[in-house]
């Protein structure tokens, strides 16, 4: 099954859930409409292809095989199946807390140390980013891989080395809180275009992280079948009204 790239989340940002969930229902009751009417012969095979479409590993043309329909119709049948099953996924995690899958495994260097100090870190923790914190512990910044490739291509090294965060660290930082949802998580990131979400809590502490990456894996169409498809379609469709 195709997985859901980093690149098609961001597409997705860009039309919000409502949107898609809209664009989703439309799709299927055009393809309810255009039917006709059905007898029962062709009911009963419908409910025969959507239990093997659901619970067993069959391809789509061994479905037709078993049901005795064209490739056609079951391709139809299926579609119809993935739409809704998109709808329902959408309509679930939309309101999901952020919480619930960002990492707590976040890295943070104080203002006064220096670009060297978050290159070794991230080298070390093998993470992508390093939260820059007064002294206070609160967060001041942030620092990615992408702005140490950047920044080393602008500048001496062992000037930019020397670099403290407090001069270098993208600031402010934009952050959330952990009873933010997936859909408000994905709209400010987009809406920001950064590709980390910090969370804090109510003492202003960051207490997780959540990446583009994390939002693609949890809309991973492996937790439903044919989410990918369906809600990319939905997106293409609206996008070229």
């Amino acid at each position: 099954m195709q997985s859901i790239t980093v690149h098609s989340l961001l597409i997705i940002s860009t039309v919000t859930y409502s949107n898609i969930i809209g664009m989703i229902k439309d799709e299927i009751n055009n393809s309810n409409s255009s039917g006709t009417l059905l007898n029962g012969e062709v009911l009963r095979k419908r409910e025969v292809v959507t239990s093997l479409y659901r619970y067993s590993d069959l391809s789509i043309k061994g479905i037709a095989q078993q049901v005795d329909m064209s490739l056609h119709e079951v391709q139809s049948i299926t579609d119809e199946l993935a739409k809704s099953d998109a709808l329902q996924t959408l309509v679930e995690q939309r309101t999901t807390h952020i919480e619930n899958l960002m990492s707590t495994n976040v890295i943070s260097l104080d203002i006064s140390k220096t670009v060297g100090d978050a290159a070794a870190l991230m080298t070390e923790k093998k993470v992508g980013s390093v939260v820059v914190t007064k002294d206070d512990g609160k967060p001041f910044g942030i620092i990615t891989e992408r702005d140490l490739v950047r920044g080393l291509g602008k500048r001496e090294e062992l000037y930019f080395r020397a670099t403290l965060l407090e001069s270098f660290a993208s600031h402010p930082l934009i952050t959330t809180k952990p009873t933010t949802t997936v859909e408000e998580a994905a709209e400010v990131m987009f809406k920001n275009k950064i590709r980390r979400l910090p969370i804090v809590n109510e003492y202003g502490l960051v207490v997780g992280i959540v990446t583009v990456t994390d939002l693609a894996l949890y809309l991973s169409p492996t937790r439903r079948p044919g989410l990918t498809q369906s809600v990319l379609r939905a997106i293409s469709r609206g996008r070229n009204v």
